[in-house]
């Protein structure tokens, strides 16, 4: 059972790269609550919610709210085509990440003497969770205007997950058996209770048609001392019959009032709602207030169909049974209505009923309600998001060890990457505690400070390796074992830890940019190119591209074999940041610009592509064999939205601009969606460049929409006043509108701008007399202009 649980575990931890995602959405969920239950809260203290039905609605809005402001948070997240775990497990040094001040010393040194270590920028500690910040970043914008970033361990993010869901699952099963006991009760009673007496029934019937509900099961139970409403019947305990007329009625009409209000149902709402924030103790006030309104309003209810005084007398009736009720014991009792469910409260019920006022002009009519629901719905969309940055932690790595784990620790830092090696089977495990630095020519161990460590573990072939150095003030001492046997610290062992310090580097990708600065100034460009050659990982050589294209001087030749590799990448995320840092060297040739448009039609991620090519519209001309490049990578993308955004973006972006709104104009006929290509034809017609009206209205008529029709055709007539051609054809392509009012809003545009020739305007009222009467009559008056002539 322990292995299971740990199993499962560590699946969770190590294979769910949206942990940080979830553990953001949570924590925006629970700053909501806290916020909108709060808010509810303070309200009330000040007695701004003196009428009970008002606060019953706010209590509503602010507890179910939490839940619509968090789901809002969400929505953004599902467009984005953030990259999954395969694409960046291995390559944390892709992601560029600031490291501390006081980042751990790893570094090389010289052969020689030992000298300062510069710090390393590492750049795997946050891989995931930046990752995601930086894709969103891309992304359409989320709906908050303020996001909250929380930078967090990954194993308080993965306990206090597992906290909440195990909290969260323990109290819905709770709540399902209080559901099956409520329905067996239910049962139960119907099958055993007593029948009523024949007035206690016609009284409940008489309740029933004053308050428009169908005559609900009325029986009475010994199991009871107090009143209690379920769905479609009424339980009453055996005093109720000794109760006079007038009490009998107030209590039937304060049940009946609880069904009217579709209480039953919204008191099992309220409950699932605490079920995820069982850890708020202001969600569960809201629980404990709305079930006190409840049974206040229903009071008032009751009051003005038996008479207050009488509900009084029934209710200190039920305080004085000063046994606790026995249903509270039952499963049944979180969800079942008691009339007596608190017996706190009763005796300020009876005070308000003996003592109330009049306050029916505060009432909570359905023109409030709507207006107060309009103003709540603005305040959601602003509530801040929150974004969870995951920080290193071990316990995903204790429970589920990674094939590949290197770890640093400097000065109460810590930075971990984990992933896969290469050679299924292998294992290479580092750590690195302290002031640790290697030779430039990468072959030894250089400086290990005094208390500094460096371990490394590696499995190959079945043969298990570790070498474990530790810096002191007499010297470094060195344990060298092999399949658990200790060996001395040979040439082998040397040749051995000759090998593992490049795999390091090259596994890692930690401080990527000082050590491809060290390749340039070891060997030129030939040696940078050799070791990127080198690098499986695609994080990590698209890292050393990106050094490659920032801090190399190559020839032509060089730049053909840098992008031969960086075509070989297979993770489209990292391709799309190498893309980046290529297009960004300056003085690229067409024939090198042909390729990357190339290697971009190759990425199969569309929002990855559409990406790059919007970045890469404001650097390569739309002219030539270019522009035919860009286009083949355009033709790629399936996404309707990925293409529309990539084409606007030429259009407003694009040099030379009318080359490029050619272009995107001739590929909208890609576009599936209506409303993607109507919004990409409206860019083009607002760019200012000239548009050649039969590749505008072959767009427009492949529109099957109405509407994105219409939105389409007055664009273009509002683009700028058409002559006769374009008139006739706008009109040609208005009659293929099925909608009347919506080809009347053309033919009404239209009118105001066309010139006055006789039989464009016997067109217009051939097209017209298609409409319905109004729209027709309205299509006609648009020509009195010409009348007036």
């Amino acid at each position: 059972m322990d292995s299971t649980i740990a199993s499962l575990v560590a699946a969770v931890a190590t294979h769910a790269p949206t942990l940080p995602v979830m553990a953001g959405l949570l924590m925006a969920f629970a700053l909501h609550a806290t916020l909108l239950l709060g808010f509810v809260w303070a309200l009330e203290r000040a007695g701004a919610l003196k009428h009970p039905a008002w606060a019953e609605f706010a209590w509503r809005l602010a507890l179910f709210g939490a839940f619509v402001s968090a789901g809002l948070q969400a929505l953004p997240m599902s467009t984005v085509d953030a990259p999954s775990e395969a694409r960046i497990a291995t390559v944390p040094a892709a992601i560029p990440v600031i490291a501390p001040a006081d980042a751990p010393a790893v570094a090389s040194a010289p052969a020689g003497p030992a000298r300062a270590a510069p710090a390393m920028a590492l750049e795997a500690a946050n891989a995931m969770p930046t990752a995601h910040a930086a894709m969103a970043n891309d992304a359409p914008p989320l709906r908050s205007p303020a996001v909250i970033a929380l930078p967090l361990a990954s194993d308080a993010i993965m306990l206090a997950l597992l906290a909440w869901a195990l909290g969260t699952a323990w109290f819905a099963l709770r709540l399902l058996r209080q559901w099956r006991a409520l329905q067996r009760l239910r049962q139960r009673a119907l099958r055993d209770g007593l029948v009523a007496s024949p007035a206690l029934q016609a009284t409940l019937r008489d309740l029933a048609v004053e308050l428009r509900l169908p005559t609900p099961e009325l029986r009475l139970l010994p199991l009871f001392d107090s009143p209690v409403a379920l769905p479609g019947a009424i339980l009453l305990p055996r005093w109720a019959e000794g109760l006079d007329a007038a009490q009998q009625r107030a209590m039937l009409a304060h049940e009946l009032a609880h069904l009217q209000r579709q209480d039953p149902r919204w008191r099992l709402l309220q409950r699932l709602a605490l079920a995820p924030l069982f850890f708020h103790p202001l969600a569960w006030l809201a629980r404990r207030r709305l079930e006190t309104l409840a049974e206040t309003l229903c009071d008032r209810t009751a009051a003005g169909r038996g008479g207050a005084r009488a509900l009084a007398e029934c209710l200190a009736e039920c305080l004085a049974r000063t046994a606790p009720p026995r249903a509270r014991a039952l499963p049944a009792a979180g969800l079942a209505l008691a009339m007596a469910e608190h017996h706190g409260g009763i005796v300020e019920r009876v005070r308000a009923l003996l003592e109330r006022r009049d306050d029916s002009a505060s009432a909570l009519t359905p023109r409030r309600r709507w207006l107060v629901i309009a103003a709540v719905a603005l305040v959601l969309v602003a509530l801040p998001g929150v974004i969870v940055i995951a920080r290193p932690g071990r316990l995903a790595d204790l429970l589920d060890p990674h094939p590949l784990s290197i770890t640093l620790h400097n000065g109460g830092n810590t930075y971990r990457v984990g992933g896969d090696m290469p050679t299924p089977g292998d294992t290479l495990t580092v750590t690195i505690d302290g002031d640790v630095a290697f030779t430039d020519d990468e072959r030894a161990v250089a400086r290990l400070g005094d208390g500094a460590m460096l371990d490394i573990a590696r499995r190959h072939a079945g043969e298990a390796r570790r070498l474990r150095m530790t810096g002191a003030a007499g010297g470094a001492a060195r344990s060298y074992t092999i399949d658990g046997v200790a060996k001395p610290f040979d040439a082998a062992a040397q040749a051995w830890l000759a090998e593992r310090i490049p795999e390091i580097y090259r596994l890692s990708g930690f401080d990527a940019e000082a050590r491809a600065a060290r390749l340039l100034s070891a060997g030129g460009v030939p040696r940078l190119l050799a070791e990127i050659a080198k690098i499986d990982a695609d994080g990590v050589r698209a890292e050393y591209l990106a050094r490659f294209f920032a801090q190399a001087d190559p020839d032509a030749t060089q730049i053909a074999q840098a992008l031969a590799l960086l075509r070989a990448i297979g993770s489209d995320y990292d391709k799309h940041r190498a893309l980046d840092a290529a297009l960004a060297r300056p003085g690229l040739t067409p024939d090198q610009q042909v390729s990357l448009l190339s290697i971009a039609a190759d990425m199969g991620s569309d929002y990855d592509r559409a990406e790059w090519l919007i970045a890469a519209t404001a650097k390569l001309p739309f002219d030539g064999p270019v522009a035919a490049a860009w286009s083949r990578a355009l033709q790629g993308i399936g996404s309707d939205y990925d293409r529309q955004r990539t084409l606007q973006a030429a259009m407003t972006r694009g040099t030379p601009r009318p080359q490029a709104v050619a272009l995107a104009l001739e590929a909208m006929r890609g576009i599936g969606s209506d409303y993607d290509r109507r919004s990409a034809l409206q860019a083009a017609t607002a760019s200012g460049v000239a548009l050649p009206d039969a590749a505008v209205f072959q767009v427009i008529d492949a529109i099957g929409s109405d509407y994105e029709k219409r939105e389409a055709l007055l664009a273009f007539v509002d683009a700028s006043a058409p002559d006769l051609a374009r008139s006739r054809a706008i009109l040609h392509s208005a009659s293929g509108i099925g909608s009347d009012y919506e080809r009347g809003q053309v033919l009404g545009a239209l009118a105001a701008v066309m010139p006055a020739d006789p039989r464009l305007i016997d067109d217009y009222r051939a097209v017209a007399r298609t409409l319905d009467d109004h729209e027709r009559g309205q299509a006609e008056k648009a020509l009195d202009r010409f009348a007036r002539r």
